[in-house]
């Protein structure tokens, strides 16, 4: 064998092997603010979980630092511990010879006196193999061996990095050191087994025989018996398992082999109903007796392709399902109850879908969704979170992430710049120097994110690459589509999805071959059935556009036809009679509750539920019922096993053609956001053209002092430090500390990480509905998108207030324009929705956190009213559209500016009802006041 490889002796490994159980390990959970939060905020702040670890060894203990991982800070108390001992940990970098002889050293040791006391779970089945009779008394299966030894695992990974994908080398590698300590260990020349040579000393074999429990004297374990034969279905079946029989033993004899030394071990699966390991246990191959089992070897030894499939590699012969072994520092066996749903829940689980219908527990209703619009309409795990959790269930490394930026929209500013200059007539020369002085003078338009993610083997061959070319406006948004195209061309390969074939997806995908994964059996995907639209709704047109989030109550439920015959029930000579002596009766039909969920939350448009269920709820209202039947497929049944609690009743069903019986209400609607309607529409977004037209007032002024009424979470005063402008003093107010908090947070990054104007910076938690005297006198004040969230009456006491009493020389108010709502609105409308649209139909408000949106003229007159009593001039203006063409501009804006020269002053301090929340001075550290 060529090539070597690396191993490192981890700081936690070093003090097992000094103190074993007397080294204990405690975490605790803290909260350190400082690790994601902003100096000086006065807003409690909760960080990230975070962890310190108490080590407790017997002459001394210490306290590691605050770490991201509970693992990280084990390694880091353990660390600590070593530097107390003195101890300095050395680089094992072991070549494949040494690697060779630390596999034959630990061999020799978990064979030993001392070991055999061990709490590992190695040591407990030393133990228990001392009560097998006969020939196995002392026998150690190897595979038990190979599967529960991390170290053993990880000399073999060194000789041969090929044993992550075939587990058998393992055993062919452990069996190759034991014969080199002939004089030590004894291998069975009849199964991969070993023994001790010499016994054990009686006292210690008395002693622990003294300490086993008699709680398992006779216990039946439910498991699921998965056989070779794909026509033969998985079924419930026991293993016995007792304090005088070593359980691999009674697993052997249920697969038909001689004893548990021919038994084959897999890894962790998943989790049973009361949360223990299932494993797969199945012949080792070529282990299988014909002459046990009556079969020919051809039988035996053929492919298992649905316990393969979960188990991620190659399996031979019939299989067991069971979540039986020992656990740590536990002398008792640990088993629980695995049924047929359990098999079926762990295949569901081998797909991206399947990991997202399971973690929103509606395996029938839900699916992954087709498209990540936004953080906030997501509902479930995050795509990069099931991303990862999918590597992990395939044992491929974690998904690596390289995020790319890129200077984003510009080209439309320059574009309408552009076209304008040539309208005018100028020449092309003018032009360009035009163009070019506009690019300059124009804002800073900001960076966009590109995310690109490689999924990899192990050993860092690459399985997918997926790079899409679309940038978007925050980073997590880029990661997040990206890990959701690459769940989504994965779903393609299980075949478990309606995933369309986009010409564009297909160029950012790379894969060199998908040959790591199992191939899936004919397991079924889809119970989704096929319906007509449902009669409940038929005659209705889609009402809730996509968009929206959906709240909804929900049932599925199998109905059989009463007059379906039995076997054996209908035959051709009294099948008339049959129908003579019914012909009168009525039978109910037969209806069995399969999955229901009282309140599940999904995104309209995305396809993150069944077809049928979206179909349904985009034209029902809120409190309304439908219930409505479809025809299953045939290839429902894996589905419905794997939500069924009783799964010999569920396939007597599915013999009798039964109907799915879907029974919705709708609990609640939230319409699409404001933000997704009008990034639909205009590009740049017209919050960045809000900015912008601010950045403009505050160059023609001059403005050295800012103040931002209703500044929520600092979008529009963190957007401007983005921009060059006179401003030195930027002040929030608001009345949220949430929002507050997240404003203080990005100031804080920018501010301290790029030079501009700016001097101080301050967020207040306050109502502008109340006046505070630090605020009198302002440069500019703006209230962008603010108003609508107040009561009417509100608005204009706003109004009042900032225009008598903080007296700007300029304000900026925007609010949205209610008549513009048609055009954004059928932005978000599906075609066939829009063509049967009536025209007496009145727009929605755009954000149903809105208590008003106001017409063109119901704006004005607000406007001008205030501005006449408060000696203002009045300016209206908009973004989005133009103010030429109706109807008008998307968002409407109002500049107030002051006419009068002199401004009562307002003496210092008497009014200061606001509270400083965060402070910033250039040249000092942030503080709190």
């Amino acid at each position: 064998m060529a090539g070597g490889g690396k191993h490192t002796l981890t700081p936690k490994a070093i003090i097992h092997q000094k103190f074993g159980a007397n080294a204990i390990y405690t975490v605790e959970e803290v909260h350190d603010s400082s690790h994601s939060a902003c100096p000086g905020l006065a807003i409690p702040q909760k960080g990230p979980s975070l962890f310190r670890c108490h080590l407790q060894l017997p002459e001394f203990s210490v306290v590691s630092n605050v770490c991201k991982k509970k693992k990280d800070s084990e390694q880091s108390a353990a660390e600590l511990a070593l530097d107390k001992l003195g101890i300095r940990p050395q680089n094992d970098d072991l070549t494949v010879d040494e690697a060779w002889d630390d596999l034959v050293g630990r061999i020799k040791y978990i064979f030993s006196d001392e070991f055999l006391s061990a709490e590992h779970p190695l040591g407990a089945h030393l133990r228990a193999a001392l009560r097998r009779k006969g020939d196995c008394s002392g026998s150690v299966p190897v595979s038990v061996i190979a599967t529960f030894d991390a170290k053993i695992n990880s000399r073999c990974k060194i000789i041969n990095p090929s044993v992550e994908s075939d587990p058998l080398l393992v055993i062919s590698s452990v069996m190759e050191a034991a014969a080199k300590l002939p004089d030590f260990i004894v291998a069975s020349p009849h199964g991969a087994s070993l023994r001790r040579k010499n016994p054990y000393p009686s006292e210690i074999v008395e002693a622990l025989t003294s300490q086993v429990s008699d709680s398992l004297r006779s216990r039946k374990v439910n498991a699921a018996y998965i056989p070779c034969k794909g026509e033969e279905i998985v079924e419930l079946d026991s293993v016995d398992v007792s304090s005088g029989r070593y359980y691999l033993d009674s697993i052997a004899e249920r697969l038909c082999l001689k004893n548990g030394n021919q038994v084959m071990i897999s890894r962790t699966l998943g989790k049973a109903s009361c949360g223990s390991e299932c494993r797969l246990y199945s012949p080792i191959p070529k282990c299988k007796s014909s002459e046990v089992t009556g079969s020919s070897s051809e039988e035996s030894s053929r492919r298992n392709a649905r316990a393969s499939y979960i188990c991620g590699q190659d399996v031979h012969g019939d299989a067991v399902l069971a979540s039986i072994g020992y656990r740590w520092k536990s002398e008792d066996l640990d088993y629980d109850d695995v049924t047929v749903k359990s098999f079926y829940r762990i295949c569901c689980g081998m797909s991206p879908n399947g990991i997202y219908k399971i973690s929103r527990q509606a395996v029938l209703a839900a699916q992954l969704p087709a498209s990540f619009t936004t953080k906030s309409n997501w509902r479930g795990p995050f795509p990069r979170e099931i991303l990862s959790m999918f590597c992990h269930q395939h044992r491929l490394a974690d998904p690596v992430f390289t995020i790319s930026t890129a200077p984003v929209k510009s080209l439309a500013d320059v574009y309408r710049s552009h076209k304008k200059l040539k309208v005018s007539g100028g020449s092309d020369d003018a032009d360009d120097e035009n163009l070019s002085k506009e690019k300059e003078d124009a804002p800073g338009l900001g960076n966009g994110f590109r995310c690109e993610v490689k999924v990899l083997t192990k050993s860092q061959d690459l399985v997918l690459e997926c790079s899409p070319r679309k940038f978007y406006e925050k980073e997590n948004d880029a990661v997040q589509n990206a890990s959701l195209k690459a769940l989504l061309w994965f779903s393609k390969f299980f075949d478990d999805m309606d995933v369309g074939s986009d010409t564009d997806d297909e160029e950012d995908i790379k894969s060199p071959s998908t040959n790591v994964f199992t191939i899936p059996p004919n397991l079924g995907r889809d119970c989704s059935g096929t319906t007509n639209v449902p009669s409940v709704v038929e005659k209705r047109l889609p009402s809730i556009t996509n968009g929206s989030v959906v709240s909804i109550c929900y049932s599925l439920s199998l109905e059989v036809d009463p007059d379906f015959p039995t076997d054996g029930e209908v035959s051709e000579g009294n099948e008339e009679d049959m129908e003579s002596e019914e012909e009168d009766e009525y039978y109910e039909p037969s209806i069995d509750l399969i999955e229901s969920h009282e309140e599940i939350e999904f995104e309209i448009g995305t396809k993150a539920m069944n077809p049928l269920i979206e179909t349904a709820v985009t034209q029902m209202t809120v409190g309304e019922f439908a219930s409505f039947n479809a025809t299953l497929f045939a290839a429902a049944e894996a589905l419905l096993l794997a939500v069924a609690s009783d799964t010999t009743r569920i396939r007597d069903l599915l013999s009798k053609r039964p109907q799915l019986v879907y029974s919705i209400i709708l609990l609640g609607v939230k319409g699409p956001s404001e933000e997704r309607m009008e990034a639909a529409f205009f590009k740049p977004p017209l919050s960045k053209q809000r900015v912008e037209y601010a950045v403009k007032h505050i160059k023609d002024s001059s403005a050295s002092t800012l103040a931002d009424f209703g500044c929520g979470s600092g979008s529009l005063l963190d957007s401007l430090l983005d921009y060059p402008t006179t401003l030195e003093t930027i002040i929030g107010v608001d009345i949220s500390p949430k929002g507050l908090a997240r404003a203080a947070k990005m100031l804080h990054v920018k501010l301290n990480k790029e030079a501009c104007n700016v001097n101080t910076a301050t967020l207040y938690d306050g109502s502008i509905l109340e006046f505070d005297s630090r605020l009198h006198d302002i440069d500019i004040g703006t209230c962008l998108e603010v108003i609508e969230h107040m009561e009417e009456d509100q608005a204009c006491e706003f109004g009042e207030k900032v225009l008598s009493l903080f007296r700007p020389k300029l304000l900026i108010v925007s609010t949205p324009n209610f008549e513009y709502n048609t055009i954004l609105q059928r932005s978000t409308t599906p075609e066939n929705q829009e063509e049967n649209k009536s025209e007496s139909q009145l727009p929605k408000f755009r954000n149903h956190d809105h208590k008003f949106e106001w017409t063109r003229e119901q704006f004005n007159h607000w406007a001008t009213k205030l501005a006449e009593r408060h000696n203002y001039s009045l300016e209206f203006s908009g973004v989005g559209g133009s103010g030429e063409v109706e109807p008008g501009f998307a968002s409407q804006i109002a500049v107030f500016k002051r006419e009068a020269l002199v401004v009562e002053s307002v003496a210092e301090g008497s009014m200061q009802p606001y509270k400083v929340i965060w402070e910033w001075k250039k040249g000092n550290e942030e503080k709190k006041e």
